[in-house]
Parts: structure tokens; sequence; C-alpha cells
């Protein structure tokens, strides 16, 4: 992994070059397959098909938007569905760099991710997926409307992943909530553990609940427990087996 030093140094030439690259050509596309993201209908979580009626769907892939004039806003700018509003919006001092991914020099990044539309009455199923290159994600701050996951999974990692950072540490993470009813609306709110996080790539999906997760997602709480213990022990994790 590059030190902040050197990722702070390439991140600050990107984001003065002017060219936008969005992640999902700039690579890896989280879609390909061995890549950590998952649409609806391929995913053990899902059950549903982004579009169908009470489901909510909103993706980002470069964090450059003409839509919020003047503010640290973008809109979806991979997709949208079942949408009246939806946004993401990030604090002073974290940037869009040259690449499209969002960065900050000097502050921890700090994130709100906000939907709302109508979906079915519940229970509900939410599932957020985000890619991070270098500086990790801080995984406590992960909240739903002040809530924490049910279900956390990091779903792809490599070390001295070559992008446009140079060589990074690449996460794509899940998380899900199962809910008993609907929200009025729902921000998920996220920060990094320290500056010089580069974040890639968001992606929200909202639908019916449809039962037990039959995939390798595990209980919050046990998977937080095992990260800490990898992290002790100094294992990394891909696809769910260490490095």
């Amino acid at each position: 992994m590059k030190t902040t030093h050197q990722l702070t140094l390439i991140a600050g030439l990107l984001s003065l070059s002017g060219a936008a690259f969005a992640d999902i050509t700039n690579g890896p596309n989280p879609y390909a397959a061995g890549y950590g993201f998952d649409t609806p209908t391929e995913a053990t979580w899902g059950g549903w098909t982004r579009g169908d009626a009470g489901t909510l769907y909103a993706e980002w892939d470069t964090f450059i938007d003409s839509t919020y004039p003047g503010t640290r806003t973008a809109a979806p700018d991979v997709g949208s569905a079942g949408t009246s509003n939806a946004n993401i919006a990030w604090n002073a001092g974290t940037f869009a760099a040259g690449s499209g991914n969002l960065y900050s020099f000097s502050v921890i990044e700090d994130f709100t991710a906000s939907l709302s539309g109508s979906t079915a009455s519940g229970p509900l199923r939410v599932a957020l997926q985000f890619e991070t290159w270098g500086v990790p994600m801080d995984y406590d701050s992960i909240l739903l409307n002040g809530a924490a996951p049910t279900y956390v999974d990091t779903t792809y990692f490599e070390a001295n992943y070559a992008s446009s950072f140079g060589p990074v540490d690449l996460v794509q993470y899940l998380a899900i909530w199962d809910l008993p009813t609907a929200a009025a609306s729902y921000a998920f709110d996220f920060n990094s553990a320290e500056h010089s996080m580069s974040l890639a790539q968001i992606a929200i999906d909202i639908g019916p609940n449809t039962g037990p997760i039959s995939g390798v997602p595990l209980p919050a709480a046990v998977w937080m427990f095992g990260a800490g213990l990898m992290a002790v022990l100094g294992v990394n994790r891909k696809k769910g087996l260490a490095a």
C-alpha cells in the first residue's frame, strides 16, 4: 500500500489533470466476475429486480455533478429507479479528484447518502455496497437512520491494486439492514477511518425482504469480531479466504 503522502501526491496530480474517469471503466468493474458488487437478481440477499414496483435503487460511480452547483452533493450518475430524491453529500475538505473519486488531503471524510421514494410497506431489505481505495472506511460508522447493519461482508479485497492512484488496497463492501417496516426516507451515514481514503463507488438497493440470506454475509457483530481478529493476526480476506 502506498503511504499517505504518496497517495496524497497522486490524488493531487489527478485532481489537477481535469480528466474524469468513471471507476466502472477505470477498473475494476465491480460487476465483473470475481468482484464484489451484485445486482438483486444475482445476489443471495436480493430476490427482486431493479425497477420493480416497491423497490428503490441509486448508484454513484463519479462524484462530479453540476446538478448541485456550488455544493458538495451529487445525484446518482450510474442509475436510479423508484426514487423521488437521491443524492450523496460530503463534508468540507473532501473533494472530487480527477478520477471522479471522493478524496481528502487533510480531514476525515464524512458522507451522507439520502434516498426517498415509495417502497413496499415492509418488511424490507436494504443493501449498501461501496468500494474504497487506500485508507479504509471506518466500518463502525456505517449507519442507516442511526442503526447499525444487520449483516456485513467484505466481498472483495485486493492488496496493491494497480489503480489510477497507484498501488492501493481495494475493498468492496456490503452492508445489509432488515427493516420491519418502510421508512419515510433513508439516510446512510459513514466516514473514513482517517484522511486520504478514496471513495470510488456506491450502490444502494431497497426492496422486499425475501427471507434468510443464503450467502456468506454474517451477523454484523460476528463479522466485526472476526475482522478485528484478522487485523491482529495480519490476515487479509479475498472472497472470504485468507490471502
